[in-house]
């Protein structure tokens, strides 16, 4: 029931996780790599994340996912084509390469043993059980094993059985399986609720050496010799873990991340956090095989497979020189045909890709631009209730002036001419908000940033003046940048909203408010710093400033600082905070409009 359950919450991760990061990584195909688990999930991921986060780490153009499952969850994942990779034992490793076409990678290389040799199989009893002459002295014991399908666990040690003459399933009718993690096996012998546990070999020194049980608690039946691996065994060594590629999967990646994988040191973080060497080379596999056709895990057409595998070199070698070069022509000819029609398609498919991310962006910038004015309305709302107030005053004074004898012209027009001026301050205010949340087509060109600055600051005229604070402009009078104005705009209204709120937030409140503009032209940019004298940031808050999600405020998204970043680096800027000792600073780096940097300077 645990992994039905465990299963289900698997497929719906994947199906959830990626609509969660859709938008932080659209623009980056996704990789799933899945791992066969035997042990806790918590322990799997510690073991394997840093192996993804390198992979990442080298190729920034892909996102590499870690898809961590026990062998149902990874049989369908394969079946589905839902994983691109599976990192598995030797027996999976041949069933999907019959059943799904998968192709073998490389091989995993323990610690402290030659890959050849590094999984077997450990009876382990209880001390005070007496030692066994054979097998057959078991037979009364309450035996216990994680799960049938077990490689490094049950199939190995049943391989030893059958051919000592004993069916497990038939001749032990105190078997029990008892599922995962694996040391919970170790528990039960400790707790005397079983009498002896099959685990995968080198499991019980490393609880042992975690100081999770002690060494006299157990013991190792039958103990086979051998030399490679240091630990005890009850039965014969087989290959370690394999990474294999699953048939969807075009080469060419697949050899990337192949060589990737073979610079992988010994002293590299994935590989001590890994608990392995490194990789190497494919390994032979004929013992695996061979325990495959005993516990009947291979049929007649898995036989033929393998010897096809195997032995199709010598046969390309009988059928002649000439032959070879004849189908290696053929070979070239479809691979330039097929390459260039995956180029075309692949140039098709990112045309299309960069339009709908276009459109997206657009989207999102509009998006952002009507929840930014929805902070302002309250704002807005104040700033038209001023000129309306003076407009309902002179209309009411123009009323009491036609009342009077004899009517006095001038003052009536002078009137007048003031309600009309009020006017056009309202619909000002009006024209400003409109001109900033209207959805426009991104398009750069030739802007003076000391105007963007003034409109962007005429959104606040009312919470400047209610708080009293002072605005310090640049000293420069023109700048001139390629840029698109709105959406710079919209950066410039983000980060006084913020200074506004974080001057705000001082307890007690400033003496001085300020909010200080200060421009620096150097041969190709212009530096803009956007300085306050409010609370100020800590580092932790300076080091997740552009974090999506995170925040300070109370009702906030924490997507602003976030959706800044990108609108800066799309015009080939830079955004950074630094700390003051009074309040903080924001800097933006733009390039300055082409022919315009001597103007500037």
């Amino acid at each position: 029931m645990v992994y039905r359950l465990f299963r289900g919450l698997l497929l719906i991760g994947m199906l959830i996780s990626p609509m969660a990061i859709a938008d932080v990584y659209q623009q980056r195909p996704a990789i799933r790599i899945g791992v066969l688990s035997f042990d806790d999930i918590n322990k799997d991921i510690y073991r394997w994340q840093p192996t993804i986060d390198y992979l990442n780490q080298r190729f920034p153009q892909y996102q590499f996912t870690l898809v961590i499952g026990d062998i149902k969850s990874i049989d369908q994942l394969v079946s589905s084509e839902t994983i691109d990779f599976a990192i598995t034992n030797g027996v999976k490793f041949l069933m999907y390469q019959n059943q799904h076409e998968a192709v073998r990678m490389l091989n995993l290389k323990p610690l402290h043993a030659d890959p050849q040799f590094a999984i077997g199989s450990t009876v382990i009893a209880r001390s005070d059980i007496p030692d066994i002459a054979n097998w057959n002295e078991i037979r009364d014991k309450n035996i216990i094993a994680t799960t049938p399908q077990a490689f490094g666990g049950f199939q190995i040690i049943k391989r030893e059985w059958l051919k000592s003459g004993i069916d497990p399933v038939r001749d032990f009718p105190y078997l029990r399986f008892v599922g995962l993690p694996q040391e919970s096996l170790l528990s039960q012998l400790a707790n005397r609720e079983a009498d002896i546990a099959i685990l995968p070999t080198c499991v019980l020194e490393q609880a042992i050496k975690s100081g999770h049980f002690s060494p006299e608690q157990f013991k190792v039946l039958d103990i086979y010799p051998q030399t490679t691996l240091p630990c005890q065994s009850s039965t014969p060594l087989y290959p370690y873990w394999t990474l294999s590629r699953m048939k969807h999967v075009h080469e060419q990646l697949a050899s990337e991340i192949a060589q990737a994988l073979l610079s992988i040191k010994s002293d590299d973080a994935p590989a001590v956090q890994g608990n392995y060497q490194g990789w190497t080379v494919p390994i032979n596999d004929s013992s695996i095989i061979g325990l495959m056709t005993d516990l009947g895990l291979a049929g007649n057409n898995d036989h033929l497979n393998v010897l096809w595998q195997k032995y199709r070199g010598w046969l390309f070698i009988a059928l002649g020189y000439g032959l070879l070069l004849i189908g290696y022509h053929l070979r070239v000819s479809y691979l330039v045909r097929t390459r260039t029609k995956q180029l075309q398609q692949m140039m098709e498919l990112n045309q299309e890709s960069a339009e709908w991310i276009r459109k997206q962006q657009e989207q999102f910038y509009s998006a952002q631009r009507i929840l930014l004015s929805g902070e302002m309305a309250a704002g807005m709302a104040h700033e038209l209730n001023q000129p309306l107030m003076a407009i309902n005053n002179y209309v009411v004074g123009c009323r009491m002036r036609l009342q009077q004898q004899p009517l006095d012209i001038a003052a009536l027009d002078k009137a007048l001419e003031s309600a009309i001026n009020q006017t056009n301050n309202a619909k000002e205010v009006i024209r400003h908000m409109r001109h900033f949340i209207k959805k426009h087509p991104e398009q750069q060109q030739n802007i003076v940033l000391n105007n963007v600055i003034a409109n962007a600051l005429a959104l606040f005229t009312n919470d400047l003046k209610r708080d009293g604070i002072t605005v310090i402009g640049p000293s420069q009078a023109s700048v001139t940048v390629f840029a698109d104005e709105i959406l710079i705009q919209q950066v410039l209204v983000n980060l006084i909203r913020n200074a506004l709120d974080a001057i705000k937030q001082c307890v007690p409140p400033v003496a001085k408010p300020q909010i200080i503009f200060d421009m620096q032209i150097t041969e190709s940019d212009v530096i803009l710093k956007i300085a306050d004298n409010g609370i100020g940031m800590t580092g932790e808050q300076l080091g997740k400033l552009f974090v999506p999600f995170v925040t300070s405020k109370d009702n906030g998204l924490g997507l602003g600082m976030t959706i800044c970043k990108r609108i800066i680096e799309a015009h080939h800027g830079r955004i950074w905070a630094q700390s003051q000792p009074a309040g903080s600073g924001i800097f933006i780096s733009l390039p300055l409009a082409e022919g315009a940097q001597h103007d500037n300077q």
